[in-house]
């Protein structure tokens, strides 16, 4: 008999263990599975989150670019009219005769147009994607290739007609004439320099190879590119809403 409640006993406590173990065991599973949620939806909030950052980093770079645009079409065009002043005086059409139709074309080396860029929204971007990011995303990858091209070009060519600029500044000093140019009297002497001297051609042609050759050429490309990236740009952020 004593054998018998033994056994009733050993069964019920076996019985008992077991539910515990699984109790135990499903409390296990249902607390990681919480957690693998919590996590999921953690990840999904923060990606959420960086997506919409990004995006409006893109209306900014978007923005910067047009305002970009419109600087590069000033560039353009006063380079375009500096080239076209630079032939007339490379090939002697301007004279002591017709020298007032072309007052600009007396200082085509003394002035030039500097080519800002805006770097608000690249300098945001770059805070927000590490280059792993940029690796997955070709618009943004694309974005940072660009303005590692064209920013430091840019500032160089800058810094170039500056240079130039003022050397040029620096050299006229030393002519005899220079004190009536800086007070805008053109007398014979000044008007004999820049018509018929090889001096100055040789200062419009140097002058002419750096603004057309690589200033303006780097704008027009900048704007090309530019443009391009703006409806790249203005396309996902349609598809994103």
């Amino acid at each position: 008999m004593i054998s018998i409640f033994k056994k009733i006993r050993r069964k019920f406590f076996s019985n008992k263990v077991s539910s515990y173990l699984l109790y135990a065991i499903g409390e296990i599973i249902l607390v990681m599975i919480g957690i693998l949620l919590a996590l999921y939806v953690n990840n999904w909030n923060e990606d959420r989150k960086l997506k919409s950052k990004i995006n409006t980093t893109l209306k900014a770079i978007a923005y910067d670019l047009e305002t970009d645009t419109t600087s590069a079409n000033v560039v353009i065009e006063y380079y375009k009219t500096n080239m076209e002043n630079s032939k007339k005086i490379l090939e002697n059409k301007i004279t002591k005769t017709n020298y007032k139709d072309c007052l600009a074309c007396l200082n085509l080396v003394t002035f030039y147009q500097p080519f800002s860029i805006q770097n608000k929204g690249i300098v945001q971007l770059k805070n927000l994607t590490d280059l792993s990011q940029s690796e997955k995303d070709s618009l943004i990858a694309d974005i940072t290739q660009f303005y590692s091209v064209f920013a430091p070009a840019i500032e160089k060519n800058n810094d170039r007609m500056e240079s130039v600029v003022m050397k040029n500044f620096n050299e006229f000093e030393k002519f005899p004439w220079f004190i009536d140019l800086a007070q805008n009297n053109i007398t014979d002497e000044i008007i004999t320099y820049y018509t018929s001297s090889e001096d100055y051609k040789k200062r419009v042609a140097f002058h002419a190879m750096l603004a057309v050759g690589n200033h303006l050429g780097v704008a027009q490309q900048y704007k090309r590119n530019a443009i391009t990236l703006i409806e790249r740009i203005n396309k996902r952020l349609e598809t994103s809403k």
